[in-house]
């Protein structure tokens, strides 16, 4: 058994993680042997199916030439692992957990080849960039500058990487790590780009740029990932050099990436690698170089490098990138389902770790393990410290620490039997490890931290399995989804363009005879009779002087009673015949509210249809105040010739207040005229959406937007010319040939006209109160209407002829020829639309109009078609962006299907699931 404590040498091909380890830190010799039993296990451990002694096993010990004798060898198998009950038994619900499946279940004796599966599952997944889908578990290197990283990386891949500082250092790397079975040794380095590089121009960033939004400027998130292969090697010993180019060549994000290809690109040949990497267009990027190593002997592990966290840069012109790398360091370690790898120096004080602070704020300190380097550089009075942290004594990781020396000095060929011997205090010309500090020597090394993470990191892998496939297919269907609407180009070009414009063609006929349409023009056709009516001309009727006449006793010439106080223009006394005038002051203005509707149809429209959603609203008070009984008297006046008798209306003040009337319409019309084209175009966007809404990226889309935009704006010119005429029309003169409706309209307003100027005549002799309300005859109960008909009837014929009967008759003139022409000019620009601007939709006008664009009736240059089928750049690469993700998200599920049924054959069972592997089974829906 003396072999046992000798350096364990790995046979060519072999993979470390075929080697049981603990899922927790190994805990000291004395602590291991006040451990219950039962507390090596767990419930979601990759090795909780068995436990093993101290003794070597058949797995792990492997014969060496010199041994003449065989080993014993001992395997325990947990207690009750195969006793039937709900935790020893083997599962019998096929939808038990992966995480179960794969390593749980007690049947499942091949740990190590499971284990590498998962890795490589998890390695793959990273390596293809579906974290932006689902969190993946992944181990993450942290440390301040000058923590050893650099070595311990370099020990962890097991090859030579950069130790010196300089470009290695500004960028994240990726390393993954794949055990082959084949001899031969290959790196294939690549660049993962999920930033873009947007700088400002004619400045370097400042560290006031650098905020929570823009976390590191002057890159910007993009919406996918980049993936370009840079290099592939076979000799290790150029892994330094193609790192180091593949850096800069991140670090210059906006230039041809194959520039920099050592041996291949024109800058790598022409240029030294120092001043390529001084040269750079960025300081520092989050974009990621990956290597993927494959290789013997290698472990199955993936892991990111951070650059090292530091308080102050050489320049000052430099201080953002503090801020930024901290804030890389946060993000990856603020991802919940990372597990963090702290690397910290045992020849300085760990309480100083600049890292440290990052880990807790970020409250990842349960997820993080500690990796002790430079252990050969621990000076005595530190080993107090350091061993209170191996005791758990300070808890300040949640895995606990690990130590690892490998000093700059050693050879990586020799450097894990180094190791070895320094913490077995077996060097020579060393003080060694400290003999405080050997109980934990099973904490010790690259290669036990190695077997370690690689458990570590598949058993979480297992248990976010289920959760990891979920959100990858559900992604999967989003993008599919997405490109259903991003087709891609037809076989037959010319078929596909026609029959699309041709199902345009139909749907916008049907359309603008559909009832949907029908109903919104009408809506907008009695929008616009009820303007007209309501503007209206009213009138004033009443005089601003009129004074009170006592008629109790018509022979009496005693003074009319007192006037009432409010009303200020009760003045003087005097009988009927000696009015005089006084001073104009305001009046009660004639409101059209007060006056019937005129005809049955304008009342219907008014009852059923509110004004609120009217968008001629701005209009209906045009006609308020039009008319005025005295300053139609001063027209008549002005207009009239010498000699003409005193009733006489030159025709002339008839036809001008007519005609200042409807001249009012201007405004209404251009309203309907646009409102109208507004339908239009709802309408035809309407069906060209549902009829070529497949095809809305393509050229084919625009172009035939664009043509029936211009359609429908000649259209409406054209009919808007029509409109003005009828208009003009209108206001040119007084003409009406249908005397039976203007005479009708006449007597219904001479009604309403006397009805209230009556009114207000017997007011101001008191013989109405003061305040009584003129309503609107329609509101009035029948009571009402005869107690004001007997009133009016019975003092009216007592105070003689009106003064201004005249001017009233003038008035009920105007608003009855109004009428008259409002009724006419309605319909006759209504018909005029119908017949003319809708009757070229609903014909061939538009089907020439397309042909001509299109020549959908006859043959033209197929080029003709495929250009219409064209589509904008940004849609395409928006395709390919999608077609990309997709891609790797079916190589994905792939790889988890793979690995699920792996581990459905290891236990005799049928595959549950499908692997998808064409577009056809995602359409399925299956997976």
């Amino acid at each position: 058994m003396s072999r046992l404590g000798s350096i364990k040498r790995e046979p060519k091909g072999s993979s470390p993680t075929s080697i049981p380890s603990r899922t927790m830190p190994p805990p000291s010799p004395s602590l291991k042997r006040k451990l219950p039993h039962d507390e090596f296990t767990d419930s979601q451990s990759v090795a909780n199916s068995f436990i093993r002694s101290h003794a070597p096993s058949a797995e792990t010990w492997q014969r060496r030439e010199e041994d003449a004798e065989p080993m014993l060898m001992e395997v325990r198998y947990r207690p009750g692992s195969f006793i039937s009950g709900p935790q020893g038994s083997p599962s019998q619900n096929v939808d038990t957990s992966f995480a179960h499946q794969s390593f749980a279940h007690p049947t499942f004796t091949d740990i190590g080849m499971k284990l590498k599966a998962c890795n490589d599952t998890l390695g793959d997944l990273q390596t293809l960039g579906v974290s932006h889908v689902a969190a993946l578990p992944e181990l993450v290197l942290v440390g301040d500058q000058s923590a050893g990283k650099s070595s311990l990386m370099s020990g962890l891949a097991r090859v030579n990487l950069p130790r010196s500082a300089g470009v290695c250092t500004r960028c994240p790397l990726h390393i993954r790590l794949i055990s082959s079975n084949l001899d031969r040794w290959s790196c294939t380095v690549s660049l993962q780009q999920d930033y873009d590089f947007q700088p400002i121009p004619g400045r370097k960033p400042k560290k006031s740029d650098v905020t929570n939004a823009n976390p590191f400027p002057p890159w910007v998130k993009m919406t996918h990932r980049d993936s370009k292969t840079f290099k592939t090697i076979f000799d290790p010993s150029e892994i330094e050099e193609v790192l180091r180019w593949a850096q800069v060549a991140i670090l210059n994000h906006n230039r041809n990436y194959e520039q920099f290809i050592p041996g291949e690109g024109p800058i790598a040949k022409e240029i030294t690698l120092d001043v390529a990497a001084r040269d750079t267009d960025a300081q520092f990027s989050p974009n990621i170089v990956a290597l993927e190593i494959k290789g013997p002997g290698l472990p199955d592990l993936s892991f990111y490098d951070l650059p090292g966290v530091f308080i102050s840069p050489e320049k000052e012109e430099d201080e953002y990138i503090v801020k930024v790398v901290r804030n890389l360091t946060r993000e990856y370690i603020s991802r919940e389902k990372a597990i963090i790898m702290w690397a910290l120096p045992m020849n300085v004080d760990s309480e100083n770790s600049i890292s440290l602070g990052i880990i807790r704020d970020a409250k990842a300190a349960d997820r993080t393990i500690g990796v002790m380097t430079k252990a050969d550089q621990l000076p005595q009075q530190n080993i107090p410290s350091w061993l209170a942290m191996f005791r758990g004594e300070k808890q300040l990781v949640g895995h606990g620490f690990f130590a690892t020396s490998r000093p700059p000095d050693q050879p990586l060929e020799n450097a894990t039997k180094w190791e070895e011997l320094f913490f077995n205090r077996e060097v020579s010309g060393s003080s060694g490890w400290p003999s405080e500090l050997v109980d934990f020597s099973d904490r010790c090394g690259v290669e036990v931290l190695l077997e370690y993470l690689s458990r570590q990191l598949g058993d979480a892998f297992a248990r976010s399995l289920p959760s990891i496939k979920d959100m990858v297919y559900t992604r999967l269907q989003m993008i599919q989804k997405e490109l259903a609407d991003l087709p891609e180009l037809p076989q037959n070009v010319e078929h596909e363009v026609k029959k699309s414009l041709f199902q345009f063609l139909g749907q916008m006929k049907t359309a603008i005879k559909g009832t949907e349409f029908s109903s919104e023009w009408n809506a907008l056709n009695n929008h616009l009779q009820e303007c007209v009516f309501k503007m209206k001309p009213t009138c004033k009727v009443k005089e601003p002087s009129l004074l009170t006449i006592n008629l109790v006793d018509e022979a009496s010439t005693s003074t009319p009673p007192k006037p009432r106080p409010s009303d200020s223009t009760m003045r003087g006394s005097t009988t009927p015949s000696r009015r005089q005038r006084r001073e104009e002051v305001s009046t009660p203005v004639k409101e059209e509210a007060s006056v019937a509707p005129l005809v049955s149809r304008a009342s219907s429209v008014v009852g059923t249809m509110g004004t609120d959603s009217s968008p001629f609203t701005k209009y209906f008070n045009l006609g308020r105040c039009a008319l005025d009984i005295r300053d139609i008297r001063s027209e008549i006046l002005r207009k009239k010739r010498p000699g003409m008798p005193r009733d006489l209306v030159p025709d002339e003040v008839r036809e001008t207040l007519c005609m200042d009337a409807v001249k009012k319409w201007e405004g209404p019309l251009e309203t309907y005229i646009n409102k109208t084209a507004e339908l239009l175009e709802k309408t035809a966007t309407a069906v060209l959406d549902e009829s070529l809404g497949s095809l809305r990226r393509r050229l084919i889309f625009r172009e035939c937007q664009e043509c029936l935009r211009r359609f429908i704006g000649e259209a409406v010119a054209s009919q808007r010319a029509r409109l003005m005429e009828m208009y003009e029309s209108e206001t040119y003169q007084l003409y009406m040939m249908n005397d039976d409706a203007f005479n009708r309209y006449k007597v219904l307003e001479m009604e309403q006209l006397r009805r209230v100027r009556s009114i207000y005549r017997l007011k101001a002799l008191t013989l109405f109160e003061w305040d009584y309300k003129v309503k609107k005859i329609e509101e009035m109960t029948e009571d009402e209407k005869t107690w004001e008909r007997k009133k009016i009837d019975s003092h009216i014929p007592k105070i003689g002829k009106d003064p201004y009967e005249t001017e009233l008759e003038v008035a009920g003139f105007v608003r009855g020829y109004y009428m008259t022409a409002a009724v006419r000019f309605v319909e006759g620009i209504t018909m005029n639309v119908n017949s003319n601007l809708f009757r070229t939709f609903r014909e061939t006008q538009l089907d020439h109009s397309l042909d001509e664009k299109f020549k959908i009736y006859s043959h033209s240059d197929p080029s003709l078609y495929s250009k219409l089928m064209e589509e904008d750049e940004r849609t395409a690469k928006r395709r390919q962006q999608l077609k990309g993700e997709k891609e790797k998200l079916l190589k994905a599920m792939a790889r988890i299907n793979d690995l699920e049924g792996s581990s459905h054959d290891a236990h005799h069972s049928q595959p549950t699931v499908v692997a998808v592997n064409s577009d056809s089974d995602m359409e399925d829906g299956v997976l």
